[in-house]
């Protein structure tokens, strides 16, 4: 009897320090990923990025892509960084998969290169197509100040040899549907 509760404690103790060390791990691996976004270090970003994705879009794709959009004709776009406030959902396991939901603080200013005609109604359009919590405007720089939470999905599995690597949550899923199974879409309530 003393064998079996010596046995239980033990593999307590042991479930306990391994999930303690995932969440540890997952910490350091979600501020990397966060600081690379935010410096728009593409090393580092494609380094903390889930491998998949680029099976659909490539290295070179995206970061085209990034550089578009973080500036183009009508505006361009500087990440902020702030204290990222990570909140931390349940790591789960499925399919030999480990997953976890990370919400962050993300801040950005987008800078307008034409006056702005309707300043209160971009300002409402950020606030329901971007899920914004605080979108300031100001008129001396003609740029916007967008607050949001948003999310990261943390994977770790075969292919990252179980180190945590990330996708970012978009609205409809589109890619983290593109890249896993229905089961694990469905068991991850997306």
């Amino acid at each position: 009897m003393k064998t079996k509760i010596l046995f239980f404690a033990f593999f307590l103790f042991q479930t306990i320090t391994i999930l303690a060390q995932d969440m540890a791990s997952l910490r350091t691996e979600a501020l990397k990923s966060y600081k690379a976004s935010v410096n728009m270090n593409f090393d580092a970003i494609f380094e903390t990025t889930y491998p998949k994705v680029f099976d659909i879009v490539s290295q070179d794709q995206m970061k085209a892509m990034f550089g578009q959009m973080m500036e183009n004709e009508q505006f361009s776009i500087k990440l902020v960084e702030v204290e990222p406030n990570f909140s931390f959902g349940e790591i789960k396991k499925i399919e030999g998969k480990t997953f976890c939901f990370i919400d962050h603080n993300n801040v950005m200013s987008m800078k307008f290169k034409e006056p702005m005609e309707d300043a209160e109604s971009m300002v409402e359009i950020f606030k329901s197509s971007m899920s914004a919590e605080k979108v300031t405007y100001d008129k001396l720089t003609n740029s916007f100040r967008i607050e949001m939470r948003s999310t990261l999905i943390a994977v770790a599995d075969d292919l990252t040899k179980n180190q945590w690597k990330f996708l970012n949550k978009d609205k409809e899923n589109k890619m983290f549907s593109m890249l896993f199974d229905e089961k694990i879409v469905k068991a991850l309530g997306l």
